[in-house]
């Protein structure tokens, strides 16, 4: 399996608030961000599997790339530039996806606390063609997903919401080469959210295709984002109380 973390992502809340480093390398508990992130994700994220995707432009100033590869020595790194959006990102890495092995992609602003390892292998043991992780939510920033009688996705959403399932930046398909398709997809129809492309829409194209995309629950406290200083000062409360290893 493939495991691919989109850390290309901007920083400017970060910078905003006064911050010298970009997000991936803003230190928590003597830390980069990016290594929170990396050990979260376990075993999906050993053994040649995982491929970071930064900003170049950061690689070049910062070296983000050598940090993820001092933090995961088997890891690859993709700088790219900035796009029209995370979907957009993933497609960069196309070279990357084998259409006909399972693929994971991943935030690089947040941490999960549930082993992605056994959430994955419950996705494959339920035989589904995607699964995406969800919590709690009904805030507009999040993305969302609504589910039938039998936990399967019939229709996910970008800021918009249209359930109390919030997707938690975690997505896998069982075929590389089914992201790759429904992300063009979504793309040649223009499915964009502020002029960006997100990754969970994609999710509607699997649905169009009879595909059976299921969830994986957590709770919201299980779920932390790292997108902003203020979600940062959240994770810091976790680490100082002692309930996630720091």
């Amino acid at each position: 399996m493939r495991t691919i973390l989109l850390a290309a992502g901007g920083s400017e809340a970060y910078a905003e608030a006064g911050y010298y480093y970009p997000k991936n390398l803003v230190e928590v508990a003597g830390k980069p961000l990016v290594q929170h992130v990396i050990e979260h994700l376990g075993a999906v994220a050993t053994d040649g599997r995982l491929l970071a995707m930064v900003r170049r432009d950061e690689d070049l100033r910062y070296f983000t790339g050598r940090v993820i590869r001092l933090v995961e020595p088997t890891a690859a790194v993709l700088p790219v530039d900035a796009t029209s959006g995370a979907a957009c990102t993933a497609l960069l890495a196309v070279e990357h996806i084998e259409p006909d092995e399972p693929l994971l992609l991943v935030n690089g602003d947040q941490v999960l606390l549930d082993p992605l390892d056994d959430i994955v292998a419950g996705f494959a043991g339920r035989g589904l063609d995607a699964g995406v992780v969800v919590f709690a939510g009904v805030h507009p920033r999040w993305s969302y997903v609504r589910v039938d009688a039998d936990d399967l996705v019939i229709e996910a959403s970008e800021k918009r919401p249209i359930s109390r399932l919030a997707t938690a930046g975690a997505y896998w398909f069982a075929r590389g080469g089914d992201f790759v398709e429904c992300a063009m997809a979504m793309i040649r129809k223009d499915a964009h959210v502020g002029g960006q492309f997100y990754v969970c829409p994609t999710l509607n194209e699997m649905v169009l295709r009879n595909a059976r995309v299921g969830i994986h629950r957590v709770e919201r406290t299980d779920y932390l984002s790292l997108h902003d200083p203020q979600a940062l000062a959240g994770f810091e409360a976790h680490l100082a109380s002692g309930r996630i290893a720091a």
